[in-house]
């Protein structure tokens, strides 16, 4: 975010003249978002002896669809745009609840058509589904079973899970893994949620599933769950590389961006030592010299050619400076305007949210970005499948899915590319076992 508001004022063409701020405060991806939402929007004491516009004219936020809902929920009465980075839930898409949500990453409304696509492409008919238990999950799953009902498909059992479930819990549902005919498991969880019962799949050598992953954990990196999991297929939001960032990032340090939220705590992690001039609660690390640098440190952190959620930040802020643009100066970017047609002082949220409607831009990458009239943007996935390349863990992209201009939706597959589990494609038919009906085992 902060990289791409500085590209921005930097930038002539976009708000010319006007710079933009910000406010980062950490929503700990729990009930904190709300409590920080709240605290960013009621900032009038910290700007009333400034010439600055009111407190925030948008939001980004948040990474997970139960914290968007509550902050969408608490400021869409007070007209406050807030636009999400990776919520995906498809109740976010309901306006009259959410009014000034938006958002750069699709709506599960659309990954679960992506995924119906899938299992409708290699004929599964007899699955298993296991969700987080919440917002995220129950919602994602909904649409699936709602999508593939369509097909024929038969749901045989839902289990859920959290990342506090007990361990009783957890073996409930590994024991209705193995004891289950289906071969075909949907998980519609996120990494945090499933990391527990992946554990102990793996612990307990569990390797007859084709997974189907969603774009919350098909990237997780963690070697020692190939086995089990060898051949998952699933859908991951697009990639991007933003080459200019890394020197941004390399260029990071607590002694030139003094104050800038963060930076001593990423400092820490990175270099392993504490600068002197740090803030915050007391740690036993080690006081750095001053010498050290982030120019030459190998850290997965700096490989900015695969960006997913950080380029959907990245999207957010210039679809806001495009809304803020059109409305100050009463034209889109790329116009002939040169002066203001309103004074910055008097832009209100409710306005910000009116021109977000009316983004549609082309960015640097090429990539056209705009917000339909539930706030989404167009659908756009990934397919990729877990390979073990060089004897490291690599998610291949195997294909693509896509919404059309006409509302219809594409997949494309490099079948030759996939590895499967069993080296072929796994066959399941719902009616060997039953008649297709609404048999759902769910384990809570």
């Amino acid at each position: 975010m902060m990289f791409a508001i500085e590209e921005i004022n930097r930038d002539s063409t976009v708000l010319p003249n006007i710079s933009l701020g910000y406010r980062i405060l950490n929503s700990c991806s729990s009930p904190t978002a709300l409590r920080a939402a709240l605290r960013l929007a009621n900032v009038k004491e910290e700007t009333e002896s400034t010439k600055c516009s009111p407190p925030i004219s948008a939001l980004i936020a948040d990474a997970g669809s139960s914290q968007s809902i509550a902050v969408a929920g608490i400021l869409g009465p007070f007209h406050v745009p807030v636009v999400s980075y990776y919520s995906t839930c498809a109740c976010l898409s309901d306006k009259a609840k959410y009014p000034t949500f938006f958002r750069t990453i699709p709506s599960d409304y659309y990954q679960a058509k992506a995924l119906a696509a899938l299992v409708k492409h290699f004929g599964w008919q007899w699955i298993g589904a296991i969700q987080s238990d919440n917002d995220y999950g129950r919602n994602g799953v909904l649409a699936f079973t709602e999508e593939v009902k369509k097909l024929g498909v038969c749901i045989a059992f839902v289990g859920s899970i959290q990342k506090t479930s007990n361990i009783e819990k957890i073996l409930d549902i590994v024991k209705m893994i193995k004891e289950t005919v289906v071969k075909v498991i949907l998980a519609f969880v996120s990494a945090i949620d499933f990391y527990p019962l992946m554990n102990e799949i793996v612990k307990q050598n569990i390797t007859g599933i084709q997974w189907i992953g969603t774009e919350a954990w098909i990237t997780v990196s963690k070697p020692e769950f190939y086995h089990s999991f060898r051949g998952t297929i699933g859908c991951m939001v697009q990639k991007m590389a933003i080459p200019k960032l890394k020197p941004f990032l390399t260029n990071i340090s607590p002694y030139t961006d003094k104050g800038t939220a963060f930076v001593g705590d990423f400092w820490e992690i990175m270099v392993g030592c504490r600068p002197p001039v740090s803030e915050g609660l007391p740690t036993k690390t080690k006081i750095c010299t001053g010498n050290e640098s982030l120019m030459n440190l190998q850290h997965v952190f700096f490989n900015v050619s695969q960006l997913r959620g950080s380029y959907n930040v990245y999207k957010a802020v210039y679809a806001i400076a495009h809304a803020l643009h059109h409305l100050v100066f009463c034209e889109p970017v790329g116009g002939n305007a040169v002066r203001p047609c309103l004074n910055i002082s008097e832009i209100q949220p409710k306005q910000v949210t009116d021109y977000l409607h009316k983004v549609n831009f082309t960015n640097h990458f090429g990539d056209n970005v705009f917000f339909d009239e539930k706030g989404d943007p167009p659908a756009s996935y990934d397919i990729l499948n877990w390979q073990l390349i060089d004897g490291q863990l690599q998610h291949v992209t195997v294909g693509h899915f896509s919404s059309t201009a006409n509302r219809n939706y594409r997949l494309n597959l490099q079948e030759e590319n996939i590895v499967w589990r069993t080296g072929k494609v796994v066959k399941t038919d719902c009616f060997f076992f039953f008649k297709p009906t609404k048999f759902i085992t769910k384990v809570n």
